[in-house]
């Protein structure tokens, strides 16, 4: 029996081909380069000085102290402060209840707005125009205009229906402010998820009905997994954002009485701006930055293991 050696010849790769190929490739890559040097310099920077002066003593009332490296001792004074951890729980009240109002409210309204209706275009405009107020405005609007409890409208409302004046900012600040953030970022959720509903393919949601779905039965198969990657990313911009909230505090309440309505963001004003520690404050804001990517890695997982990897 005789043995035939069979000889596999393999196709080198023709190099000038492969120039050729490479060079009428669009260079993303290099497009996208400075932007993101440009992203880099402009965010890393910052954080790594506020890094810097975090481990730091630094008050500016005391020039003759100058400005002494102490390692941990702002971070150690702030995690052994009783008002520290009243204000980190402030926070994260009103960063989540902030978040799932606008959740819920932008998804109502915008399987409203998902339909054909007699001025649907004034009825969405009007919806969206509280996202265009700068918040130290709508502060002022809430606390004068509708919570006064001398000339607001809720008190001439609680007198109309036999009922006592509340002063809302005073006994309940942090519910008054969650009203007010889920009032004004209720229509940048609204958007992105109208945009989310109007996405949806309709010969999906034609085989859910050839399968006997009702509308119930739509939205929680068809229609809520194709917006899972529009709740995730309102999700992510209004974590980033309602952490952030400062003037609607500022004009509102002050971060009062005492701590009630204090969250971080304004303890950084509160420990820079009137206590003149910079090197507190700047301890304050690296806490920020690190419970709002703790906040996001812990939202993404909740997601994705709510609706079995379809976000993934």
């Amino acid at each position: 029996m005789e043995t035939v050696n069979k000889q596999v010849i393999t196709a080198k790769p023709d190099r000038s081909t492969e120039r050729r190929k490479s060079h009428f490739k669009p260079p993303v890559k290099r497009l996208m380069l400075p932007s993101i040097i440009f992203v880099a310099l402009v965010t890393q920077i910052p954080f790594l000085i506020t890094l810097y002066f975090s481990l730091h003593q630094w008050n500016l009332m005391r020039p003759d102290l100058g400005r002494a490296f102490a390692g941990f001792a702002n971070y150690k004074q702030l995690l052994t402060s009783a008002s520290t951890w009243s204000v980190i729980q402030n926070t994260f009240v009103l960063t989540v209840g902030a978040l799932l109002l606008c959740l819920m409210m932008g998804m109502a309204f915008a399987l409203l707005l998902n339909r054909n209706f007699f001025a649907k275009g004034l009825v969405r405009t009007m919806l969206i125009t509280p996202f265009f107020i700068m918040p130290t405005v709508t502060g002022v609007i809430w606390k004068n205009m509708i919570l006064d409890p001398n000339f607001g409208f809720l008190a001439y409302l609680s007198q109309q229906l036999g009922a006592g004046p509340v002063e809302w900012l005073t006994h309940h600040p942090l519910l008054t402010i969650m009203m007010m953030i889920a009032w004004q970022w209720t229509p940048f959720f609204l958007l992105v998820l109208l945009a989310g509903l109007q996405s949806v393919p309709e010969d999906a949601i034609e085989a859910s009905m050839l399968d006997g779905a009702g509308k119930a039965g739509q939205f929680i198969h068809v229609t809520l997994p194709h917006l899972l990657r529009y709740i995730e990313v309102a999700s992510l911009l209004g974590i980033i954002f309602i952490m952030q909230e400062f003037g609607l505090i500022y004009v509102t309440t002050s971060g009062g009485p005492g701590y009630a309505s204090t969250n971080l963001t304004f303890q950084v004003y509160r420990t820079g701006f009137q206590g003149w520690d910079i090197g507190g404050a700047s301890a304050v804001g690296v806490i920020i930055v690190v419970l709002s990517v703790l906040m996001m890695t812990l939202l993404f997982k909740f997601l994705r293991r709510t609706f079995q990897g379809e976000l993934s």
